[in-house]
């Protein structure tokens, strides 16, 4: 019985045969998907001029037309990539500093973190880049980094730090534990963060308050995570039983339930990221130079 379809060879294999597959050397990096899964690969791309492998997509965001925006580091030089979600590349926008994070503003203008405490904020359509610099962070800017309502949500050693558009401190949120990486729902104004030291997804209001906490068993190397649709959070886990792999689990707006929703990411050194495309309903996942596009069945 046909259970998983490997997408570099285009066949269907049982569940024997897949293991034999992913275990030979040969096709150790192909991608294989459960057939069941609620979002199948619709198609992949890399990123052009990567002739020695050092272009690396450090964060990927969906603008809400459903153009794709790659933080990416190449071979020393650090550039805003645009597509459309097809894969077609429209331009590059040049940094000044590594990107670390980005979240979406409108849906011309996205904001990037950037490496020495400074914040991009990018004007896609006029290609125009304006730095925040030396932003009074107490322990320096964090990884997790999100946009609300012109302000930009940042974390640090005790919680969150909330700072405006020019880069002045608004105030501090004192969390009790550090958010590795953050998403914010517009609906519901619910920030969702994962806890990386515990295996947890977090989430909260504007304020800090807590309105539950997530685990299960499958929830393992939390990395990334996205809004759905629907308001169902999707977080990128490496797989406990193998470590070379990543799946996306899907939770509940509530926190009550999960389940999993994409198997087998081929994984690297680097961690994935994910976004959603809502025009589409498709699953983006971003990993080393190459964009996966899982499209919902």
């Amino acid at each position: 019985m046909s259970v998983y379809k490997c997408y570099d060879c285009n066949q269907v294999l049982c569940r024997d045969c897949s293991r034999k597959h992913g275990n030979t050397e040969k096709y150790s990096t192909h991608l294989m998907q459960l057939i069941s899964d609620s979002f199948i690969l619709n198609f992949k791309f890399s990123l052009e001029d990567d002739v020695y492998g050092l272009q690396f997509i450090n964060d990927i965001k969906c603008l809400p037309d459903g153009e794709v925006v790659a933080a990416v580091y190449n071979k020393g030089k650090l550039e805003l990539l645009v597509f459309s979600i097809s894969g077609k590349q429209r331009h590059v926008i040049q940094l000044d500093n590594i990107p670390r994070k980005m979240d979406v503003v409108d849906k011309n203008t996205v904001a990037v973190l950037l490496e020495k405490d400074i914040v991009a904020i990018i004007d896609i359509q006029q290609n125009h880049v304006q730095y925040i610099r030396n932003i009074a962070m107490p322990y320096g800017l964090g990884t997790s980094f999100i946009y609300i309502e012109n302000e930009f949500y940042i974390d640090e050693a005790f919680g969150i730090v909330v700072i405006d558009m020019s880069g002045s401190v608004k105030r501090c949120i004192t969390l009790s534990f550090k958010p590795y990486d953050m998403c914010y729902d517009v609906k519901s104004q619910h920030i969702y963060c994962i806890d990386s030291k515990c295996g947890q997804l977090i989430c909260i209001d504007r304020d800090g308050t807590n309105i539950f906490t997530f685990t299960a068993p499958s929830m393992t190397n939390l990395t990334d995570l996205t809004i759905d649709n629907e308001g169902n959070v999707l977080v990128l886990c490496r797989n406990e039983d193998d470590n070379s792999r990543y799946s996306v689990i899907k939770v509940d707006s509530n926190g009550e339930k999960s389940e999993v929703v994409i198997t087998n990411i081929n994984t690297s050194l680097l961690d994935p990221h994910i976004c959603y495309d809502h025009l589409t309903n498709s699953v983006v996942i971003g990993l080393d130079n190459k964009v996966y596009i899982y499209k919902k069945k």
